[in-house]
């Protein structure tokens, strides 16, 4: 009781909570984890864990696109969560290669 009369006293903007930073693997052409649920203001970051496997992370949605080109070994990209929905991230090179993310 006495924590959400703190939260209360902090008023709104202060009492949200921050955003999530989530790191995905891309390895052995699978991305893990495989599903993702966020919020929107989220963040991804694809980290290519393969040591010679070069990956191509892709969403094409109705509502926005995002393309983090060829990542050799090593590499990582950011996309940061902006519309809610569910989407796939695919890899443009290994087609087997799925992530779903839910967005509230």
């Amino acid at each position: 009781m006495a924590f959400m009369m703190a939260l209360l006293a902090l008023g709104p903007a202060q009492a949200s909570l921050s955003n999530v930073v989530r790191i995905v693997l891309q390895k052995g052409r699978h991305y893990d984890p495989t599903d993702l649920f966020l919020r929107r203001g989220d963040t991804i970051t694809l980290v290519n864990g393969d040591d010679s496997a070069v990956h191509h992370a892709f969403i094409e949605a109705d509502r926005f696109a995002f393309d983090a080109g060829d990542q050799e070994p090593g590499k990582q990209a950011t996309l940061t969560l902006k519309e809610p929905g569910d989407f796939i991230i695919q890899c443009g090179i290994h087609p087997k290669m799925r992530l779903t993310i839910h967005v509230q």
